[in-house]
Parts: C-alpha cells; structure tokens; sequence
C-alpha cells in the first residue's frame, strides 16, 4: 500500500525525496567517519550533507500539505538544485572537489520538472556556470592545483552531455504527453460516437427517415470539402458532424417533422435549440471545438438573417456552409409525406437561387461538381 502511494507521488516530491535520503546516509557515513579520523574533510562532509538533507525534507513536508502541482512549486524544486550546486562550489570547494560529478545529476533532474523553455534557460545557466567555474583561475572545478586542460575538458564534455540527456528526457516527456493526448482525444471520440449511435434508432422513428442518410451526409460533405480545396483531412470530423445532425432531431416534437405549414415563432426557437447540441455534448473537451463551432453555425446565412447569432459571409465557418448546403440538398431529395422528393438536378438548381443569400456561391458551384 505504501508503495503505491510512494508511485503515485509527483514527480518534484519523489526528487526531494531521493536528495533526502542520499544527504542523510552521506551526513550518517561522515558522521562515522568524523568519530574515527576527526578530519575536517569528514565535518565539512556532515555539515554540508546534513543542511541539504534538512533543507530537503522540510521542503518535501512543506509542499506535500499543498493541493495542486503548480509548476511554480516544480521551479522552486528545480531553483533548491541549483542553490546546493552553487553553496557547495562557493563554500566548500575542497569537498566539491570529491563530489562534482554529482552536479551532472542537476539537469538530468531539471528536465523531469520543467519545460522546454524553462529547461533550455535553466541549462543555459548551469553550462555557462559549470565552464566558468572549470577553467577560471588554477584551481579548476575541483580546487586541484595540478588541473590540465584535458581534465577540464573533459568535465566540460561530461557538462555537455548531462545537459543532452535532459534535453532528451524533456523531448521524451513532450512525445509521451502528446500521445496520451491523441489516445484521451479518440477515447473521448468513440465515447461520443458511441452515445450518439444510441439515439439513432429514436431518430429513425422520429424523422421515418433511414440511418442511411447519416452515410449519404459524410460522402457528399467529404466530397465537397475535397472538391473545394481543404488542405487539411476532415473525415473524423465530417462522420461525426453527419451523426449530430441526423442524432439532433430527437430533440424536436415528432409533429413537426410532418408540418406543412409555416412554423410558429415558438417552434422556430425549438428547432434552433438542435444547434447547440455539439456544444452542450463537446463543451471543454480538447480537439473539438472545430465540430462544436461548425455544427452550431450550420444554420446561419452569409446575408446575415440566419440563427443563431445572425453572422455573415467570412464569420462563418467554411465546413459550416458544407453542411449547411448538403442538409438542404438531403432535405430536398428525401421524400416526405407531404411532398414529393426532388431529383438532384432540381434541387442543385433550387440552391443555385440560394447563391449570395444562404450560401457562399463559390461552395454552391463546387457542390455541382460533386453531385454530377
């Protein structure tokens, strides 16, 4: 039990407390060691060890009462790195001396906590600290007298490749998150789809119109936006905008899709109710704005006097006007009870009329071509 609340830890905690423990048995090792030799490399190692511990600890206690992961609380983890590794060279460089290669630990730790930006300016400082403190002055990174230029070399090499490995760890990070993302974004897809594939029978009831119409919507629509010139694949988009549509009737009173005559202003507002209803159903979900703005503009017309924000021409979007215009053309070619269905030639010429009121005549020219 403890050591799967040890794993669900953030990261930043499980960082401070690796630095915890590795300070406390250093402190307990040169605790040791002080008591047999009473050297003051071994004090200066118990002094340094056990203030980075304390500092740590009290750190992890602090920010394990705190709700939340701000990543301001990951850069004061990140900052509190940075400060040992500029305490310890400042302070006590002799006993850097014994443990420098530890720093290369820094950026590595850094790239689990920060991102690219925050990562490459945090690298920046630890490179150009790390040079400088190697090869200013005699002593070296390490305080040795003796220091060649191939020992500064090669911790400068050894810097180099730290930061590398950060970088690669951040990028790693970054392809993980994208690909969870991808995988939360088609979970949600096929929740969607699937609770919408469960109205379609109501909807088939409702309307006395087949399923089938769902698949004739999706080819016409990719054939127009293909016909059109979209540079970017729609079909994910396309499929489930003709499922709404077809799935967005049940909200309609079944008498009103039998109605002859022209609808009363209340009844008007019932059916403009049907173009919220991607919003209400993709509201705040990543990656699905797009079918919630196109399907909740479908309606509305390039002269302004569509619903249900009365936009014009450029406000509206392209995909919108697709569906729009392919709805009509379905609608006309449908027989009802109380009318005839219309060839595609007589309807493709009864929205050529609808050309610079309802839609975009450059969509209405392009739609000719695909209905051929």
């Amino acid at each position: 039990m403890k050591y799967n609340k040890l794993l669900s830890l953030p990261i930043h905690h499980m960082i401070l407390i690796l630095i915890g423990c590795m300070t406390t048995m250093i402190a307990l090792l040169a605790i040791v060691d002080a008591a047999f030799n009473r050297s003051n490399m071994s004090l200066a190692f118990v002094m340094a060890a056990m203030t980075i511990a304390v500092l740590a600890w009290g750190m992890f206690d602090y920010q394990k009462n705190l709700f939340g992961d701000s990543k301001y609380i990951k850069l004061i983890v990140v900052l509190f790195l940075y400060l040992i590794m500029l305490a310890l060279s400042l302070y006590y460089p002799m006993l850097f001396r014994q443990i420098w290669v530890i720093v290369f630990f820094i950026p590595v730790m850094c790239s689990l906590l920060t991102t690219y930006r925050e990562y490459a300016y945090s690298c920046i400082f630890f490179f150009a600290y790390f040079v400088v403190y190697t090869v200013a002055g005699t002593t070296g990174m390490g305080g040795e007298a003796d220091a060649t230029v191939l020992s500064a070399f090669m911790r400068i090499l050894l810097a180099l490749g730290s930061v590398l490995l950060g970088g690669i760890v951040v990028i790693a990070r970054h392809q993980q998150a994208k690909q969870l993302e991808v995988r939360a974004l088609q979970q949600q897809k096929q929740q969607i789809i699937h609770m919408l594939q469960c109205f379609v029978p109501v909807g088939e009831r409702k309307t006395q119109t087949s399923r089938k119409e769902i698949s004739e919507m999706s080819l016409l629509l990719k054939g127009l936006w293909k016909e059109y010139g979209g540079t970017q694949t729609k079909d994910w988009e396309i499929e489930l905008l003709s499922l709404l549509h077809f799935v967005s009737r049940v909200k309609l009173p079944d008498y009103m899709f039998e109605k002859e005559g022209k609808l009363s202003e209340f009844e008007l507002e019932v059916v403009q109710e049907h173009c919220y209803m991607a919003k209400e159903l993709c509201e705040g979900i990543p990656g699905f704005l797009e079918v919630q703005n196109v399907f909740l503009y479908h309606h509305e017309k390039v002269d302004g006097t569509g619903y249900p924000y009365c936009l014009k021409e450029d406000q509206i979007p392209l995909l919108s006007q697709m569906l729009g215009v392919v709805e009509v053309f379905l609608a006309m070619t449908t027989p009802r009870s109380y009318r005839q269905a219309m060839s595609k030639r007589e309807a493709y010429e009864e929205i050529r009329k609808l050309a610079g009121t309802s839609f975009r005549a450059d969509i209405i020219q392009a739609f000719g071509k695909v209905i051929v």
